[in-house]
């Protein structure tokens, strides 16, 4: 257990912190009711009721919020539920509260490494949204097509299978609702939502169980009370040709003309029409989602354009003297690489990194001229935004595949160009500590607990550089 206090591991069953005196008993019961509802929450997950587990565990994260167990437990159960966002969104907190061995990294590798799956869940959220809009203005049709998409490229979607149900209900095709509330009570065997449709399906047929049978016994006792006569025989005679049975066999089929004309024909025009009208609105969105996508990339090529005619007009306004030209051979090179790599959209970190420490090189202290003092001052500024946190990313992705030289020189240029935060410092020294450079190691260590006096990692930080006998 960490003291919540100041960071330090307690072992043992002691009531208090040995390290700032802070007293534990009330924050072990806590601890205690949290660990108390993630079991009840991993219980309620083992049988499939998955609503009363994301109770549960929310309960459980409300006692801790840094019960990474419980926390990645609730992103596994959304994650079955069909809500990837919230799932990434759980692990992702889990990570930062445990940033070392924590199972989030390998939940999240795998959607990661899923890419085809995880663009169909994020079509399948987007359609979702649509069917919620179009229902909400009244176009169930419209609705039920863009959720029979949802849950074809996402069939655990619980929430678009309920809402595709309740859809159902509305337009009375009660055996697909059926269906839908099925798939979505296998999914989840206790969730109320699931549960009131059922009940409104099933509420009708009850009903009918009980008035169709006592119609029934009434229609016997009819019968079964009426008399049977039988007709004496009369004399015979020749029976005559019955010209209404005719008549009426001739307007029965004239009648069944007319109504085919009048009512079964438009009623198949106007299905045919609807169908296609709804096939040409679903395509008539998705070219308006493309044609907003273009002119988004239209208005960014443009952006960059400006941003270009904009540093040549600065170049050309430099005025360099012609006695000291040598001196601005380094500004010129280094000016050329910059018109070529800060427009790139797509430009590595590599690459930003080394144009980064080429503009650090350079001796604005020997330039007489300002507009040229000014103009590496901001392309200085513009460069070392631009790759500080992206190379304090792959810093950590390095240091995860335990190759700490590479680690190293990322984490070293994302500090030294302005990423300065508790995290930076204590990987910095961490991987400087893995290559044996203790010097290196201590001194990142020692900013952070200068600078970071209340961070999470100031006890592991102590922990590092008693492993490498210094002290602070």
């Amino acid at each position: 257990m960490i003291c919540p206090r100041c960071g330090n591991v307690i072992r043992g069953a002691i009531t208090y912190c040995d390290s700032c005196g802070a007293e534990l008993t009330v924050y072990k019961k806590i601890i205690q009711s949290s660990n108390m509802y993630y079991n009840k929450g991993l219980a309620r997950a083992g049988v499939r009721d998955l609503s009363g587990a994301v109770l549960m565990l929310r309960k459980s994260l409300e006692m801790n919020k840094r019960n990474t167990v419980a926390r990645n437990l609730l992103g596994l159960v959304y994650f079955e539920m069909g809500e990837t966002v919230s799932a990434l969104g759980e692990w992702v907190v889990s990570k930062h509260f445990q940033p070392e061995n924590n199972r989030a990294d390998v939940y999240m590798e795998q959607v990661q490494n899923s890419p085809g799956k995880f663009d169909a869940m994020n079509q399948a959220i987007k359609k979702y949204n649509l069917a919620l809009e179009a229902a909400k203005q009244g176009g169930d049709d419209m609705a039920i097509l863009q959720l029979k998409k949802a849950v074809s490229l996402n069939p655990n979607f619980l929430r678009a299978r309920q809402l595709l149900a309740l859809l159902y209900l509305h337009t009375g095709d009660k055996e697909r609702a059926k269906k839908q509330l099925a798939y979505a009570a296998q999914i989840d065997v206790a969730n109320t939502t699931t549960l009131r449709y059922l009940k409104e399906l099933t509420a009708p047929a009850e009903l009918r169980k009980d008035v169709i049978p006592a119609g029934e016994q009434e229609m016997v006792a009819m019968e079964s009370g009426s008399s049977m006569r039988l007709e004496t025989p009369g004399n015979y005679s020749e029976d005559k040709p019955n010209i209404m049975a005719w008549v009426t066999l001739v307007v029965g089929a004239l009648l069944g003309v007319l109504v085919t004309f009048f009512l079964i024909v438009p009623n198949a025009q106007k299905n045919i029409r609807n169908e296609f009208e709804k096939e040409q609105l679903d395509y008539s969105s998705e070219l308006r989602i493309k044609e907003a996508a273009i002119t988004s990339l239209e208005k960014e090529a443009e952006l960059w354009k400006t941003r270009y005619e904009e540093t040549q007009r600065e170049l050309s306004g430099i005025v360099v003297p012609e006695h000291d030209v040598e001196m601005y051979n380094d500004l010129f090179l280094a000016l050329q690489n910059y018109l070529v790599v800060s427009v790139k959209e797509d430009a590595t970190v590599n690459e930003l990194i080394e144009l980064a420490g080429q503009l650090s090189e350079l001796d604005t202290e020997r330039m007489d001229n300002a507009d040229a003092k000014a103009l590496v001052q901001k392309m200085q500024n513009g460069i070392e935004n631009r790759v500080a946190e992206p190379a304090y990313t792959l810093g950590r992705q390095a240091y995860d595949d335990e190759d700490y030289e590479q680690a190293a020189i990322y984490l070293q240029a994302s500090y030294d160009y302005g990423f300065h935060n508790d995290y930076c410092c204590y990987y910095l020294g961490r991987s400087y500590q893995q290559m044996g450079a203790h010097e290196q190691a201590a001194e990142y260590y020692r900013i952070l607990l200068s600078q970071f006096p209340a961070s999470s990692l100031s006890g592991y930080t102590r922990t590092r550089l008693g492993e490498m006998g210094l002290t602070e």
